[in-house]
């Protein structure tokens, strides 16, 4: 017995070092793709990653390997692209070859995940879904009264406060009013079970969660989709996911059953959606070919989610780091209150809408928030198909990472990178620049399908707010802010600051 063991351990030892160490760490090198070392057995290069967190590891793998390289997650193969060139090959030329990331998670429950990861059926539903903003505005406008009340009572007691905190629940109580057409006052305190489980949602998912998961399902991808299915039953975000889904036929099911002069009540975007899609009957005549352009029920709750999901989280930061960058630079916010003033004194009965568009100064600050605080530090793409752009092989089922915050505070493309400067954003400043330095909210057809709204939703806040009041510097803001490790742009202890009458 001994004997076997003795005879048969090198050849197990020699298998386990081809399987796991040299056959699956020598795809880059066959198709040419530089690729940072040392690579580990098993984990790849995903134990640095794990470590330094994207921001850092991109940045010091950049510089190493150039502005188009590979990288390991257990066997897995990712592509980073920082050229631009080849990032508007990848987001606008061949954007049908790289898709919005669909892999499930251990995060979430297989049978509702297309609510998070549903691909748009057409181009023309994703034209009318980014065009829809200005119809939600009565919407906006009312939570911005209720915010404006609720600033009042903290500008009184002359404390500081989360201001992330307060913006995560105007940005919600708007979403679920736009979304779902459901009213519920969270700034006032008012809670329902549909916005707990909205709320529930969005907690942050960690980069060990993301990166662990592909590196378990590089070697295990059976083991990994066990795991998802317990995850499922187990984790409360599944329950989460079924309640929207659920809340959201029953919806869908009882407009349906109104008259149609009834459901012309409905501003938001469930009717618009509801407006658009498919006949019951699939093999009528005339829903041949203009049905596949239409939505079905399972189709509008997953842009319903996708809708609320794009501009919750992302309105709700933009809003609390742009109000941080305005406390700690008080001539930029005295300038940008002057402009709101004086467009309102040559337009008296300006609508919240019109001032929100209409105002230059305000849009300059918020594109530099956003450069200098990017809803999330990456985004991603998933390879469809092999293929080669400008020389380089891009492998089916690659992840594709384009490094936001590395392009934003590039020295290559901005001066003084640190420094708040929303003149960048003026028609001089932006002059010879190019556009794709600077993409918060990614690029291309497949950009964020939340990015008008959001930019619209945080434009008329603030000029709500500004015409009152004032954003103040307190002795428990903190500079500079420390940022959790994770897939989105989380600031570890939150934002406080203090808000003044004016």
């Amino acid at each position: 017995m001994w004997q076997l063991v003795i005879l048969f351990l090198p050849l197990v030892l020699v298998y386990w070092w081809y399987y796991f160490y040299h056959a699956p760490y020598g795809i880059l090198k066959r198709i040419g793709v530089p690729h940072p070392h040392p690579v580990i057995p098993f984990f790849g290069n995903g134990l640095v990653v794990l470590k330094l967190g994207y921001v850092k590891v991109l940045e010091k793998w950049i510089s190493e390997n150039g502005k188009v390289f590979g990288y390991y997650a257990g066997t897995a193969v990712n592509m980073v692209v920082a050229d631009l060139d080849m990032i508007k090959e990848v987001t606008v030329k061949k954007f049908d070859h790289f898709m919005a990331m669909l892999k499930e998670s251990l995060m979430q429950c297989p049978k509702y995940v297309k609510i998070i990861t549903l691909d748009l059926v057409c181009f023309s539903n994703w034209m009318m879904i980014g065009s829809v903003s200005g119809a939600m505005m009565p919407l906006i406008e009312k939570s911005c009264q209720t915010l404006n009340t609720v600033m009042e009572e903290i500008s009184n007691k002359g404390q500081s406060f989360n201001i992330l905190k307060l913006y995560n629940k105007f940005t919600l109580e708007v979403m679920l009013a736009v979304a779902f057409g459901s009213e519920v006052h969270l700034l006032k305190g008012e809670g329902s079970l549909l916005a707990e489980a909205a709320a529930g949602l969005f907690n942050d998912i960690d980069e060990s969660v993301f990166v662990g998961e592909e590196i378990l399902n590089s070697h295990f991808p059976l083991l990994s989709k066990f795991l998802n299915a317990m995850a499922s039953k187990i984790l409360p975000l599944s329950n989460h996911m079924k309640y929207i889904n659920e809340t959201s036929l029953q919806i869908i099911k009882s407009r349906e059953g109104q008259l149609e002069n009834s459901r012309e009540k409905f501003n938001d975007f469930l009717q618009l959606l509801m407006d658009a899609r498919a006949p019951d009957d699939e093999n009528d005549s005339e829903s041949s070919s203009e049905s596949r352009n239409k939505l079905t029920s399972d189709q509008i709750v997953g842009l319903c989610f996708d809708f609320m999901a794009a501009g919750y989280e992302t309105t709700a930061s933009t809003l609390a780091y742009t109000t941080y960058l305005l406390a700690l630079n008080p001539d930029e916010q005295e300038r940008l209150c002057e402009a709101i003033d004086n467009y309102y004194q040559e337009n008296e009965d300006a609508s919240l809408y019109d001032a929100s568009q209409n105002i230059p100064y305000l849009d300059w600050v918020i594109q530099e928030a956003l450069r200098m605080y990017p809803p999330s530090p990456i985004t991603i793409r998933v390879c469809k198909e092999t293929c080669t752009i400008n020389g380089v092989t891009f492998l089916k089922g690659c992840n594709v990472i384009l490094p936001i915050q590395y392009l934003h505070y590039s020295p290559e493309y901005w001066d003084q990178p640190y420094a708040f400067k929303p003149s960048r954003f003026s028609p001089e400043g932006k002059e010879g620049r190019n556009p794709l330095s600077h993409i918060p909210f990614g690029w291309g057809p497949r950009s964020c399908i939340g990015m008008r709204f959001a930019l619209m939703e945080a434009k008329a806040c603030l000029v709500s707010i500004l015409r009152k009041y004032r954003f103040e510097r307190s002795p428990d803001t903190q500079v500079p802010l420390k940022f959790k490790l994770g897939i989105l742009h989380l600031p570890v202890n939150g934002i406080f600051i203090k808000v003044k009458n004016k």
